[in-house]
């Protein structure tokens, strides 16, 4: 799925997408991402406004996409990957 900035990641490896606003709510949800940005575990891919971020669990790390791309662009690509291969 590709994230922005020419950055990709596998389908599979994608625990969740997020959308920034109404995530960000959550005491957990910011202490989360704080301990993911302070173990350099973030990678932030927005130029401007971030819209979402996109958890992964990979065969060697785990990280977190910080993107422009809405959550919604985000699940449609990935829904529209799983249509593909179906």
């Amino acid at each position: 799925m590709h994230l922005g900035k020419s950055e990709t990641v596998r389908d599979r490896e994608v625990v969740g997408i997020f959308d920034i606003d109404k995530a960000t709510l959550s005491e957990d949800t910011k202490r989360f991402l704080a301990r993911m940005q302070k173990d350099f575990k973030a990678v932030n891919l927005a130029s401007d406004l971030p819209g979402a971020f996109v958890v992964t669990d990979g065969e060697f790390s785990d990280r977190v996409y910080i993107t422009s791309l809405s959550a919604s662009v985000l699940r449609n690509r990935a829904v529209g990957r799983d249509e593909e291969i179906g």
